[in-house]
């Protein structure tokens, strides 16, 4: 059997009583889990597609397409496991700082009243551990797709009806175009740049395919919030963005200049800050019910960030908690340059 095969390997690991995949295998999205013969799918990754016209006509076939916005969060599976409301990470990690927040939502909870089996894919923003925190709510969670009990994708018009007759809140709907609207739908993209949106996410109508697009706003906001800790990120994180953003302005027909002066700008916009205070941090906050939570949070983060504390207050019956991701290599980096360490490039 496959993953017979594949257990042990680093690509299928031991996770409490599951097994989870910590890499694709065996036609398995990463963070799938298994445990016994009940198999909790991983979410998969979508293409991206570069430039719009070309995009679409190479890879829709479907006449008409749903175009929805791409949330800029972090990724969160809700579902029940053995009768217990259980949320997980896009890696297949169990998160009880998401457990907490949803398993108080009515929605969710009539949702899962009703589809004990199925399972809720979304994107939470706000106040968490992994998103800039904000004051005008705690946290928000967005429906982008529902899997039913045999592991299967419901219809995207379908899961927008179930998202209203639950109340869930699903991602927003920017519509539906003809395959051929691209300088509709390029309108369309135009203005969520303009108000700082990710992206899109297009589903062809009548196929089951599906693409994201995502503004070069978005893009380079990732590099300004990133700039002081480049060091930490993935390889590849920087140019990626880099040429991305410069595709999608010549694509969309944006004024060069403009996103040239908003790039400089976004390089060097954390570095000051990092450089005057000799550390690369992130700065969050979250909203506690108990520091069982906050344990778990801690828990589930990864070797190269330090977490500090800075502010504990009261609130209600549970704390908010602000603190800081230290990155230790981009915070290394720095203190070897201001402190006049030498360096072989």
């Amino acid at each position: 059997m496959e993953i017979e095969r594949l257990k042990g390997s680093n690509k299928v690991v031991e996770y409490g009583e599951f097994l989870r995949f910590a890499e694709k295998a065996g036609g398995m999205p990463r963070g799938t889990l298994i445990a016994g013969t009940r198999t909790i799918p991983g979410y998969p990754k979508i293409p991206r597609i570069f430039v719009l016209g070309e995009g679409i006509g190479k890879n829709i076939q479907s006449s008409e397409m749903l175009v929805e916005e791409k949330i800029d969060g972090y990724n969160v599976r809700a579902l029940l496991y053995r009768g217990r409301f259980t949320c997980l990470s896009r890696g297949g990690f169990t998160d009880g700082f998401a457990a907490e927040k949803l398993s108080d939502d009515a929605g969710v909870k009539k949702f899962f009243s009703a589809h004990a089996g199925w399972i809720l894919c979304g994107e939470m923003i706000g106040n968490t551990p992994h998103t800039p925190p904000t004051d005008e709510y705690d946290v928000k969670y967005y429906i982008f797709d529902i899997i039913d009990e045999r592991g299967e994708f419901l219809p995207p018009m379908e899961r927008r009806d179930l998202c209203k007759e639950f109340g869930l809140t699903p991602v927003p709907l920017v519509g539906v175009f003809a395959r051929d609207e691209i300088a509709k739908l390029k309108g369309a993209v135009r203005k969520m740049d303009k108000e700082g949106k990710e992206g899109i996410v297009i589903r062809g109508m009548e196929g089951g395919e599906i693409m994201k697009f995502v503004t070069p706003s978005s893009d380079i906001h990732d590099l300004a919030e990133s700039s002081a800790h480049l060091f930490d990120m993935p390889m590849g994180f920087m140019k990626q963005r880099v040429f991305r953003s410069a595709v999608s302005v010549r694509d969309l027909g944006l004024k060069k200049a403009e996103y040239e002066k908003k790039l400089g700008e976004a390089l060097y916009s954390e570095l000051e800050g990092a450089l005057e205070a000799g550390v690369a941090v992130q700065r969050l906050r979250v909203r506690v019910k108990s520091h069982t939570t906050w344990d778990a949070i801690l828990a589930g983060m990864g070797h190269d960030v330090e977490l500090k504390i800075e502010k504990e207050e009261r609130q209600g019956k549970g704390y908010e908690i602000t603190f800081v991701k230290i990155m230790k290599e981009s915070s290394r980096m720095v203190r070897r340059a201001v402190e006049g360490r030498v360096q072989e490039d």
